[in-house]
């Protein structure tokens, strides 16, 4: 039989239920918001789509716009200031390299006023950036870490969406058939497979899959499933985009990750992972400009493409030396065009080499700035602001997305640069350092004796 205490169910009266659903953090609010940050996100990316990406090229990208607009919006209409407290931080870490960016271009522009198009060209990049980089900051406000899932989920629905687009193109037989050699064969593709090689977006599923591979949440049975549910969509999505060099780089900081995991005291080892990476840059810009790296990539049987070909059209454009100052952001764009309009090259191909580009366009102090405030400033931020854990994976996709920039464009990729800012920040926010409790000090004799005299007045009065 059941006690009276068990009989009685118990209610707090003095607790109103909200008389309408748009309170804040309600499940509706909670339901649309999220509805609404994964549509515009898919609705985006759809944008490259082969097809449509030639028609209206970056502005699809506009819809992301909407993520901040809403964000802004709905801190309006319920602001939470400890919400901000949290975001503020890496906002402004995140956003320090678009601002260092367009400083040190001022100053070569004001050295150098002849490049009017080139500044045109640099300021819309870095708005575009800047877009990438709030939106990211945007969803994290929002949703704090769910943000990564919900940013995989409208990935995974904008590369099925263009995966869909493309069928009637080809037919649905010749379309699978197309897709299976091209992953039987580990990159053969032609037709079908060929137009869902979608450049920035795979790029991204890479990120994701490290992401999964190994840090995301897996002590619950929920989140065991979740995390095996995304796990297997990225990295289907990932393989078919197929891009050759980014498989092996995922595998390999994977495995990093878990190696690094091993050492107790991983701050040096961050530190040096850094520093490792800048001056392994200047050997490789030597070794590209003395034509080093070309000949040892063709021993190696790898096919560049023509890479080279470009990368020595480069010399006479900037100087390897502390004293070279640089042309420029988005210098190297402008140069390309002239060598197609002179019948140099065929086609105005993108450089496929970031840190050749981001050394001619920005010298050698704005190459320090751009490889400084990622590769060790950052590092150090993340282990200040939130742990080792974050810095691990942090450092991993980033060095992930390093070995692209030695061969390809991807250092100021919308998509990739949104990945790498949400998936570190998204990620800290359950893994934030709470804040020292305060322990008072007196700051000087006079104040500690007095401090005394009014303890011992106090309990002289209570007795």
């Amino acid at each position: 039989m059941r006690t009276l205490s068990e009989i009685i169910v118990k209610r707090d009266y003095t607790q109103k239920a909200p008389s309408s659903i748009f309170y804040k953090d309600s499940p509706f609010w909670q339901r649309l918001l999220c509805v609404c940050f994964i549509g515009l996100l898919t609705f985006a990316g759809l944008g490259e789509w082969k097809t449509l990406n030639n028609m209206l090229g970056g502005l699809p990208k506009i819809f992301t716009m909407g993520v901040i607009a809403m964000t802004v919006g709905y801190g309006f209409i319920y602001p939470d200031i400890e919400r901000l407290k949290k975001i503020v931080w890496p906002a402004l870490v995140c956003m320090s390299l678009i601002a260092a960016l367009l400083l040190w271009s001022m100053v070569i522009w004001m050295m150098n006023l002849n490049n009017i198009s080139t500044m045109v060209d640099a300021c819309s990049k870095l708005v575009f950036q800047s877009i990438s980089i709030l939106t990211a900051i945007s969803g994290v406000y929002l949703f704090g870490s769910k943000t990564i899932d919900m940013f995989a989920i409208a990935m995974c629905m904008a590369n099925a969406g263009i995966m869909v687009l493309e069928i009637p193109n080809f037919g649905l037989g010749p379309s699978i058939q197309s897709l299976v050699t091209c992953l039987v064969t580990f990159g053969e593709a032609e037709g079908y497979a060929r137009n869902l090689e979608i450049h920035d977006i795979t790029f991204v599923f890479g990120q994701l899959v490290l992401y999964y591979a190994a840090f995301a949440p897996h002590e619950t049975r929920r989140e065991k499933r979740q995390r095996i549910f995304f796990l297997i969509a990225c990295t289907f999505f990932f393989f078919v985009g197929m891009k050759r060099i980014a498989i092996p780089a995922v595998v390999l900081f994977v495995i990093v990750a878990y190696f690094v995991r091993l050492f107790k005291k991983k701050k040096p080892i961050f530190v040096l992972w850094g520093i490792a990476w800048v001056i392994f840059f200047f050997l490789y810009l030597y070794g590209v400009r003395t034509g080093v790296v070309s000949q040892v990539l063709k021993v190696l049987g790898i096919d560049m493409m023509g890479r080279d070909y470009l990368w020595s059209l480069a010399n006479d454009y900037y100087e390897f030396s502390v004293g070279y100052f640089g042309k420029g952001f988005e210098y190297v764009d402008s140069i390309v065009g002239i060598w197609y309009n002179a019948g140099i090259i065929n086609h105005p191909y993108p450089f496929h080499n970031d840190i050749l580009k981001v050394f001619v366009e920005m010298g050698f102090p704005g190459f320090m700035f751009w490889s400084g405030i990622q590769y060790i400033i950052t590092p150090i931020f993340w282990t200040k602001y939130a742990d080792d854990e974050t810095t691990l994976l942090y450092l991993c996709n980033l060095s992930y997305m390093t070995m692209t920039y030695l061969t390809d464009n991807t250092s100021f990729s919308f998509w990739s640069t949104m990945a790498l800012r949400l998936i570190p920040v998204a990620y800290s926010m359950e893994r934030k350092k709470p804040p020292k409790p305060q322990v008072w000090k007196p700051r000087d004799k006079k104040e500690m004796h007095e401090h005394i005299r009014i303890l011992m007045q106090e309990s002289q009065e209570q007795k």
